[in-house]
């Protein structure tokens, strides 16, 4: 659809909507000639969100099948480089 203005918004944001709702369009705000935000339609909206879904899904996937050791909270501390001590002072 292009490219708003958000003063060009103030009186032309119902049109821009209905384009982008009935149109297929998105449409980029812009503040002092900043892009800013995009207008997509309801659409548009769910199907980016089913797909970030499936990536989440994906990447859940991907981590469950990384074979994790068990560790001591000794063995934990000295791979991060704190000690004991150390630990006793930021718990307080």
């Amino acid at each position: 659809m292009g490219t708003h203005s958000l003063r060009e918004l103030r009186s032309s944001l119902g049109a821009v909507v209905r384009e982008v709702a009935y149109g297929g369009h998105e449409a980029i705000v812009t503040d002092n000639g900043r892009e800013i935000a995009v207008i997509i339609s309801l659409e548009d909206y769910e199907r980016l969100h089913e797909h970030a879904d499936v990536a989440d899904a994906l990447r859940l996937r991907e981590l469950r099948e990384v074979d994790y050791r068990r560790m001591s909270l000794e063995e934990m501390l000295t791979a991060l480089g704190v000690s004991i001590d150390e630990l006793d002072q930021l718990a307080g």
